[in-house]
Formats: C-alpha cells, sequence, structure tokens
C-alpha cells in the first residue's frame, strides 16, 4: 500500500529493505496486524539467530503466566550492569506496550531493535546501550478484540489488544503502589541497570492536532537538573530535528481545553503531575521521556513517528554525552532542602499550536461527537506544560517507621530507596504529625479509594525507638522520591494509595515521623 511521501520520506532513507526473516507483524501485512506476544518471542529468536549483538532475559512472569522479555543491545556486548557504566555510554531503558491496544511502540521498538543490531543503524551501538523491553504488558497484548472496542478511535489496526493488564489494573497508574508483577519486575530491572535514560512509548487519546507525536519530560514539580535540560534544551531540539530529518511535526503532550473552532484559542493542557506515571516518577531521579503517537494517524505512521523519535533520542544522547553526564551528576549528587508535595498547573505560556477544525456531528441535542474536517489551523493560544508547588515540606534528616511497616519497606526497597533498620534501641526527639483531617475518596480507582491527609508536623518532643525501628535516611540518591513518597500531605505518596489507612485517623499522629539526625545508634541496611 503506497503512503504519502510527506510523513515517509525522512524515514525511508534509513529503513533497508529487512531481510524477510526478521519483518516485523506490521511490516509483513502491510499493516493490517499487530504482533502477538508469541511473534515477539520468536522475532526476538530470529534476531539473536541471525547474530544480533543482544541479548534476551526475563523481566518477570504477567499474572496469567506469560513471559515477559527484555533484551540487551550493546556492542562490544556487556557482561552486566556494571561492565554497562564502566563503558561510559549512556544507558537507555526503552519500554513499549504498557497499554497494550497502543502497538506503535512495541513494533517500532522491535524494528529500531533490529536495525540498530543486523541493519543501517548498527554505528548507534557504538555510543548508547540499551535495554529494551518492547512486550510489557504481555497479558494485555493477547486480549485481542475490535479495535473499535478495545481502542475506540484509534486509527487501526482492526484487533488489538487490551490496555489493562491480566489483573485488570493500568500499569501506568501503578509505579508508587506497585501491585503488578510487571511494575515490580520492571523497577528491579530499573534498579539493576540504572539507566540515564527512561522512555515510555504511547498512543495518545483526545484532541484532534496536527502532530505525529507528542511528548513531555517528568511532571512532577520536583525538578532535577537531568529534568530541566531535557525540558529546555534537549527535547526542543530532537523536536527540530523530527521536522528537519522526518518531515514530523511534534510538540509537547497536551489537549485543547475545547475542540470547537471558536475556543481553540482558550488553550492547551498537558497531563497530570502525580507519580503514579511512570515517566513522572522516574523523572525525579533521571532523564524521562513520554512518547505519545497520534492515534488518529494510520498505524505504520504511527509507528514510523514513534521508530523516528527513538532514534533522535538516542543520537541526540549520544552526541551530548558530556552534557548528559554533567546533569546526571548534578542530579545524582543533589540533596533538596525541601519537597513538593502538592502541586498545580504552572502559568501558561504562550504558543502557536497546530489544531486539525472540527465541525458539530449530527447526533441530537449537539451531544454527538465533534466531526474532522482535515483542515489544519495554527492557533496562538496558553500552553501548560509544567507544573509548580502548591505545597512544600522540609526534608528532615531521615524517616522513621515502626517495624510493622514491614510493606511500606518493601515498596521503597523496590524504588531503590536505601532502608536501614536500628540494631539498638535509640532515645531522642522526632517530630509527628499531626493528622487534622482524613479524607477518603468517595470512588475506587484501581481498586483503591484514595487517601487525602492534611494537618501539619509539630515540634519535636522526647522519643523512644526500639531495635527493629526503620530508618530511611535522606542524604541519598533516591532521598527526595522517597520524602514525596512518606510525606503524610503527599498528593501522590503511600498514604494517598491506603498503605497506612490502618492506623491514620484525624486529631492523631500519622505513622511517619521525622528525625533532625540520624541515630547514634548501630543500623544495619535493609536488603
Amino acid at each position: 500500500m503506497a503512503r504519502p511521501l510527506s510523513w515517509l520520506a525522512g524515514v525511508a532513507l534509513l529503513a533497508a529493505a529487512p531481510l524477510a526473516a526478521q519483518q516485523t507483524v506490521p511490516e509483513r501485512t502491510a499493516g493490517e496486524r499487530t504482533s502477538s506476544h508469541a511473534e515477539v518471542l520468536a522475532f526476538l529468536d530470529s534476531l539473536a539467530n541471525h547474530g544480533a549483538a543482544i541479548r534476551v532475559g526475563t523481566l518477570g512472569e504477567s499474572p496469567q503466566g506469560r513471559r515477559i522479555p527484555y533484551v540487551v543491545a550493546a556492542r562490544p556486548m556487556v557482561a552486566d550492569p556494571a561492565e554497562a557504566k564502566r563503558s561510559g555510554k549512556p544507558v537507555f531503558y526503552i519500554q513499549g506496550n504498557i497499554h497494550a491496544g497502543e502497538v506503535e511502540g512495541k513494533e517500532a521498538v522491535q524494528r529500531l531493535l533490529r536495525d540498530m543490531t543486523l541493519g543501517p543503524l548498527t554505528k548507534l551501538l557504538d555510543s548508547v546501550i540499551v535495554v529494551w523491553v518492547p512486550i510489557y504488558n504481555s497479558d494485555g497484548n493477547d486480549a485481542f478484540g475490535p479495535g473499535d472496542r478495545n481502542r475506540g478511535g484509534q486509527n487501526g489496526p482492526a484487533i488489538v489488544g487490551l490496555r489493562a493488564n491480566g489483573q485488570g489494573l493500568d500499569l501506568n497508574r501503578d509505579y508508587v503502589k506497585q501491585e503488578a508483577p510487571e511494575t515490580r519486575g520492571s523497577l528491579a530491572l530499573v534498579a539493576a541497570w540504572d539507566p540515564d535514560v527512561w522512555m515510555d512509548l504511547h498512543t495518545t487519546n483526545g484532541s484532534y492536532h496536527g502532530y505525529a507525536l507528542t511528548w513531555a519530560p517528568g511532571l512532577n514539580p520536583n525538578q532535577t537538573p537531568a529534568n530541566i535540560w531535557l525540558q529546555d534544551k534537549a527535547l526542543p531540539e530532537i523536536r527540530k530535528r523530527m521536522r528537519d530529518r522526518h518531515k514530523f511535526e511534534t510538540f509537547p503532550y497536551g489537549n485543547f481545553r475545547n475542540q470547537h473552532p471558536d475556543s481553540l484559542v482558550l488553550g492547551w493542557d498537558t497531563y497530570e503531575s502525580y507519580a503514579r506515571y511512570g515517566s513522572n516518577l522516574m523523572g525525579m531521579s533521571r532523564i524521562s521521556i513520554l512518547s505519545e503517537a497520534y492515534s488518529n494517524d494510520p498505524l505504520l505512521k504511527r509507528i514510523d513517528a514513534t521508530y523516528a523519535f527513538m532514534i533522535e533520542s538516542l543520537r541526540y544522547m549520544a552526541e551530548k554525552q558530556a552534557d548528559l553526564r554533567r546533569v546526571m551528576a548534578a542530579t545524582i549528587a543533589a540533596r533538596p532542602d525541601s519537597v513538593a508535595v502538592r502541586s498545580a498547573f504552572a502559568p501558561p505560556r504562550m504558543d502557536t499550536v497546530i489544531a486539525e477544525l472540527t465541525k458539530q456531528g449530527e447526533g441530537n441535542g449537539g451531544f454527538s461527537r465533534r466531526q474532522r474536517t482535515g483542515e489544519m489551523k495554527k492557533v496562538f493560544m496558553p500552553v501548560v506544560d509544567r507544573f509548580v508547588a502548591t505545597r512544600r515540606e522540609a526534608i528532615p534528616a531521615a524517616y522513621v517507621l515502626d517495624a510493622q511497616w514491614t510493606e511500606v519497606v518493601a515498596l521503597l526497597r523496590r524504588q531503590g530507596i536505601v532502608v536501614e533498620k536500628l540494631t539498638q534501641p535509640w532515645v531522642g526527639q522526632s517530630a509527628r504529625f499531626q493528622v487534622d483531617s482524613a479524607v477518603v475518596a468517595a470512588r475506587p480507582f484501581e481498586g483503591h479509594r484514595a487517601m487525602k491527609v492534611d494537618g501539619k508536623w509539630v515540634a519535636p518532643a522526647a522519643d523512644s525507638l526500639p531495635a527493629g525501628s526503620y530508618i530511611i535516611p535522606t542524604n541519598q540518591r533516591f532521598g527526595m522520591l522517597a520524602a514525596f513518597l512518606l510525606e503524610p500531605a503527599s498528593e501522590d505518596g503511600y498514604t494517598t494509595w491506603n498503605s497506612f489507612d490502618r492506623a491514620v485517623r484525624a486529631r492523631a499522629s500519622h505513622p511517619v515521623r521525622r528525625l533532625a539526625a540520624l541515630p547514634s545508634v548501630p543500623r544495619a541496611l535493609v536488603p
């Protein structure tokens, strides 16, 4: 099937005709079909059998018993994460298929993995190491059904999988509560390889616009030197390269406040800043990039746009290796004295956004879905693509948890956060959080009723901690993340997700305590 040269030309220069044995399912079917779990595994086997510079491992097992593969691509191959670090090359983690109906990430990963190991892009592996997770939501992928049911509004293929995993969970809302085996496996892989750059590949929903792909850095207002550099320097240059080299228009992720042609000027807003989203959580400690192909484009164009975006991201980070090292070193060394626990949209900036004009549908009462016209218009409007803190809390020397909170400690450890345990009793002073109100959400979300706590920290008072109490020091790489997750008033911490429900009530102290200095008694690391 012929495709418009206006969006194909840049990518065509990169993609030499693949060997038939290593064609992806969309390549073999002219975009009519997406790959099954078994076909992805077979594709990876085919690459290995043809001598690709890869090593295939298992991230974990899905709720329905499917293997979740990951692939390390390096030249020369590295034996382990430590050797990858010693190489000095940027390490990427690139994940597709977290929402299994959004299929282009999975397909673009397979294609780029092939082209970087057996095809025209092998030189890229001289400069980067990539850990790929092509089919993260393996169960959702194979829950095939009609696209208009599983992914309403998406332009093909006709049969796709489901958004949720085999437990019925949205995996991109699970990065704080960690209830899915996929999440726990992914966090373990990230902890092991400690990537400089984390990428998550999606397909957008919502507004009709003129962009082949939209993107976002981590949006949590606890910004790091790495995330600031990404947003202000790297992504604008990658955007320019996408236009110049591939003829793809891209823009910061968002949606119009109102799609009516007369109301487009109201503005364009990004999504939420919550840490439950993988890209926001990862953006608090490393470079994190969200990629969203445009669901109204045909599948092959969505794959091409995602493929090109990965290439330009890899190339840019390889070229700017010195800058990448500098901002990552600054991020790792940073020890902020406060943490943003609640946030709101930052004031808008003015920018030109490409909109597709729509017309009223024919449904009764004006409630039908607006219809596309194919006519594009550039509109100057307010754009909100950042957040600011609306509440900040001081970061103490350490947080304290009683010995009973083993489940919370396990959550912290999976995030890579250092936790210690007292091996002797300690007597000193701690600060407690006085809960003024504890409100439970009226509606369940992802199997939880979110808890919102308000209150304040009171002055330190005499306290004694028995041996076995947990100490979470904040003078560590993930100290800010630990503070965000543990602070009682956090908008998306462990209190939000009910980890402390049995102990939280109004006019009582929250179970998380603060210390102004580390206890001067022996402590042991929690494995």
